[in-house]
């Protein structure tokens, strides 16, 4: 994922208190983001957009598996993320690259407004891993009609 590079004001392994973390955010009028990485069985990573210390968008790819999830959709695997085994950063921007971000991609704009009262509800008890990366094992003889050679 390619966002603009702004301060990184913190770093941390995960799992993370998000609760906390959202809290302390709202309380400056964060503008910018948290970009997660956590490692499953496949790699997955996670960006939370605020502005103005709310949430505003968010995004989830697992490259393994070509996956990608944007807007309300993504929440959930975010969520989940900040339980999970990795780490991650908090970066901040001005209001107006978070603006120019979302113009850019709209389909990253959460349409139903999260309230952090609820968020708790959205935490699973544990880590849940929605990206399984299954290793092909293809028949190279097979394909070019050669399976009598197999041994």
């Amino acid at each position: 994922m390619n966002f603009p590079v702004g301060e990184v004001i913190a770093k941390a392994p995960l799992p993370v208190d998000i609760i906390t973390v959202v809290t302390e955010l709202q309380k400056i009028n964060f503008n910018g983001y948290l970009i997660m990485s956590v490692m499953g069985s496949s790699f997955e990573e996670g960006v939370l957009f605020f502005r103005e210390g709310d949430f505003c968008a968010g995004i989830v790819e697992c490259e393994n598996i070509n996956k990608t999830f944007k807007g309300d959709a993504s929440l959930d695997y975010i969520i989940n993320q900040t339980i999970g085994k990795g780490f991650f950063q908090t970066v901040q921007l001005t209001r107006s690259q978070v603006d120019l971000i979302t113009a850019f991609d709209e389909k990253l704009l959460f349409l139903n407004k999260i309230n952090l009262k609820e968020l708790p509800k959205l935490i699973p008890s544990m880590f849940r891993d929605n990206f399984v990366f299954l290793e092909k094992n293809e028949d190279v003889l097979g394909k070019y009609g050669l399976s009598s050679l197999k041994k």
